[in-house]
């Protein structure tokens, strides 16, 4: 095996909650961390190892429509003073609904100058474990043994993935039984 010496190391940490019947708090880290002191030619010097980047981005996301209701974002820690500039950018996904598509209009609305590429990939992440969150609200054990009865939109699966292709068992499944929830309404 190769020998290895680690000089970077980046966590995305995601954690939903759910807020009430309608929506969840979805908040996001991103941490970049250098293991050795790093010359950085925007500031013409070297830095010492330590937290480069500490950015958080905090989303309110409505249920079943999982549509961005608020964001914010906070960089606790950042190389440049003027990457500040972008956090109150992070309001430009209010209204983005995640689902097939969610990353391209994400980029149209944070991408290049208009944001900030870690806060970007952030957002992105957080998008994928909203998702998660919602299916964990859904699918919870509640007290009396129940769970919610959310009409989601099905769409928010359909081609996602493989195993939710719109021609497969799965995603067909999905769109029964929210016509047979339909029908008995």
């Amino acid at each position: 095996m190769q020998k290895k010496e680690r000089i970077h190391s980046r966590t995305i940490t995601v954690n939903s909650y759910e807020i009430d019947d309608s929506s969840l708090l979805v908040e996001g880290d991103l941490v970049d961390e250098r293991f050795y002191p790093s010359y950085y030619y925007s500031r013409n010097e070297f830095l010492e190892p330590g937290i480069v980047h500490d950015i958080r981005v905090e989303m309110r996301v409505s249920l079943p429509a999982l549509e961005i209701t608020e964001a914010r974002a906070t960089m606790r820690k950042i190389p440049i003073e003027e990457c500040l500039g972008v956090e109150p950018n992070a309001g430009r996904v209010v209204g983005l609904r995640i689902r097939p598509g969610f990353s391209r209009d994400l980029k149209e609305r944070l991408g290049g100058i208009a944001g900030c590429l870690h806060m970007t990939t952030l957002i992105y992440h957080m998008g994928a474990a909203a998702v998660q969150g919602m299916w964990a609200a859904l699918s919870r054990k509640r007290e009396g043994g129940a769970t919610k009865d959310i009409n989601y939109d099905p769409g928010i699966l359909k081609n996602s993935c493989w195993l939710w292709r719109e021609d497969g068992p799965f995603f067909e499944r999905a769109k029964r039984l929210r016509g047979e929830k339909e029908r008995k309404a």
